[in-house]
């Protein structure tokens, strides 16, 4: 199986005229109106991601198209943000971690756990900021601060 080369194509209905994927080009069913015939291929495609993008151009109103296209070629440019900023809950739980038996919490122990955690945004300082603002902690002393929260 793994010899054989995969066709992709892209088929139209020829009842309905939608476009659809197929992996044969024997009879197949429309999955938008139910025919089952041989319908014709219209194009080819090297891999299912290909495949996928020219069904959804062929299904497309012409005057979208362009739109869409732009859009498909730059799905891959939005920055992911999971991996260098941390969400607010996460945040809250190295909080509560580093909090010493008195209460208090000290900037170098935020910030030991922000690099050993690989969090680069926010800095601990303005996390602390943060969390001033919100009332959730209180100026102690240089560098430390009481729990509120």
């Amino acid at each position: 199986m793994d010899s054989e080369k995969r066709d992709f194509l892209v088929i139209r209905c020829s009842k309905c005229k939608n476009h659809f994927g197929s992996l044969s080009s024997k009879e197949s069913f429309c999955p938008n109106c139910g025919e089952f015939a041989s319908h014709p291929i219209v194009d080819r495609a090297k891999d299912s991601r290909d495949l996928s993008n020219r069904v959804a151009m062929a299904n497309v109103p012409t005057d979208l198209r362009e739109d869409l296209e732009k859009k498909l070629r730059n799905e891959d440019d939005f920055e992911d943000f999971h991996e260098d900023v941390a969400n607010p809950r996460k945040l809250m739980k190295i909080l509560s971690n580093i909090i010493d038996e008195d209460g208090l919490i000290e900037i170098e122990k935020i910030c030991t756990e922000f690099n050993r955690l690989g969090i680069e945004s926010p800095k601990p300082e303005e996390f602390i900021d943060m969390a001033e603002s919100q009332g959730l902690l209180m100026r102690h002393s240089e560098g430390c601060w009481i729990w509120l929260g």
